[in-house]
């Protein structure tokens, strides 16, 4: 790849598959002719597959115990207080970061986890999980032009629970106002690094996802907007870079349509493995020093290990070694009610699912369930059910998320999300090798 610039555009939560059949379709015409032109492939997510992890594994070229973002939601065992993770809490520094350092002018706008933004050779401005543009953008004096300009960090979701079609009409305002946003900052800036990230798909396939492959024709007549405005901005952004400048698109995890919410919280309390202090629990410091095991999304199990947990119950050592065992065969039992259908696909020990991790971490969970395709396993601590499914209808995947690159001579050998850290510098020849 002889190529010194690059533009990525992240598409957030897009399938593979999708994407072929909108290809085949020819509901995607440009997309279509970017296709034979570059190197189009499935990746897979990291593990767990949430937006926050995989793209900081995009960001940093690490596995999420290697770059410190788990999930959405993390605790502190000294003190059992939960937070939202972010930029602050990476372990290690991004391309964004290398790029910088080595004097190339960078722009990126909406990527997961740059929230509080960092000072860099360019500009940052941040995405979802962010809440205050002042403290997401880099240089501070950008926010007032994307304030007067209309601009949104992100969508209201919560508008989806009670209106679909506000929803879906302020979803568009937002996609409208980012895309208005990045051409003005693609034509006045001179930068090596260019990089828009697209969070209203992974916000239209939570609320939609099922719908649109029911063929709904109100939702199928959204779809089909919506996907041919992105397919216009991918058709200016080919016209618009030079031949000096590699074209990448990708997203972070795929997407399928959810059968039931799953909350794992309740399953251990049922079997007694966790007791609370208060009959309607609000917060981890609810949870009884008896306790033996509790949850946090998604489907991260922490054992209440004595020295590490404040009020841990549960000694090192053998008895430690023998609930794990205990957990793992009676989770792979849970099945849907009424049926034989499984639930949980595998258990997997923390240190096995990130080798390198040390057993009994802080962060790394005991045990992580992976659940089968449609089940979506939350870490509410209190749910009256164990199964529920709500306004949501679509949920991530592991694999099936894409990666396309315009004009490249030889496989990235990219198979996750977390290899693309690599192709990046070497595009902008920050290294000379894939690995």
């Amino acid at each position: 790849m002889n190529k010194n610039k690059l533009f990525v555009l992240g598409l957030d939560g897009v399938p593979y598959t999708f994407l072929l059949r909108k290809i085949r379709s020819g509901a995607m015409p440009n997309l279509a002719k970017l296709a034979k032109a570059s190197h189009f492939q499935a990746i897979d997510s990291v593990q767990p597959p949430v937006s926050s992890s995989a793209w900081a594994s995009f960001l940093t070229g690490k596995q999420p115990h290697q770059h410190g973002i788990l999930s959405f939601t993390e605790r502190d065992p000294y003190t059992m207080d939960w937070f939202t993770p972010d930029a602050r809490h990476l372990k290690t520094k991004t391309f964004v970061e290398e790029l910088s350092e080595q004097g190339k002018r960078v722009f990126i706008m909406n990527v997961p986890v740059t929230y509080p933004a960092k000072p860099i050779n360019g500009i940052s401005i941040c995405g979802f999980l962010g809440t205050d543009l002042k403290k997401g953008v880099y240089p501070v004096e950008e926010t007032d032009f994307l304030i007067n300009s209309g601009y949104k960090i992100d969508v209201d979701t919560e508008l989806a629970k009670t209106d679909l079609a506000a929803f879906l009409m302020v979803l568009r305002q937002v996609l409208e106002k980012r895309i208005e946003v990045m051409w003005h900052y693609f034509d006045q800036e001179n930068w090596d690094f260019f990089m828009t990230h697209i969070m209203e798909t992974d916000r239209l396939f939570h609320f939609t996802w099922e719908l649109m492959e029911n063929n709904d024709p109100l939702i199928s007549g959204f779809y089909e907007g919506f996907f041919r405005r992105i397919d216009d901005v991918i058709g200016r952004i080919m016209g618009s870079i030079d031949d000096n400048t590699t074209l990448m698109i990708l997203s972070d995890h795929g997407f399928t349509t959810l059968k039931q919410e799953v909350y794992l919280n309740r399953w251990l309390w049922e079997n007694d493995y966790l007791r609370f202090t208060k009959p309607v629990p609000q917060s981890l410091h609810d949870i009884h020093p008896q306790s033996k095991a509790y949850a946090l999304y998604p489907g991260r199990i922490f054992i209440n290990l004595k020295g590490r947990e404040i009020s841990g119950s549960v000694h090192a050592g053998t008895t430690y070694e023998k609930l794990r065992m205990e957990l793992c065969q009676k989770l792979l039992r849970i099945t849907l009610p009424g049926t034989s259908e499984k639930i949980i696909n595998e258990v997997i020990y923390g240190e096995k699912l990130y080798p390198g991790s040390i057993k009994t971490s802080e962060n790394v969970a005991d045990l992580f369930a992976v659940a089968h395709d449609g089940y979506d396993i939350k870490g509410q601590l209190w749910n009256k059910h164990l199964f529920h499914k709500g306004i949501f209808n679509g949920m991530h995947s592991f694999s099936n998320a894409f990666l396309m690159i315009k004009g490249i001579s030889e496989s990235p050998s990219a198979s996750s999300i977390a290899d693309i850290y690599r192709v990046i510098l070497r595009t902008i020849n920050i290294e000379d090798r894939w690995s």
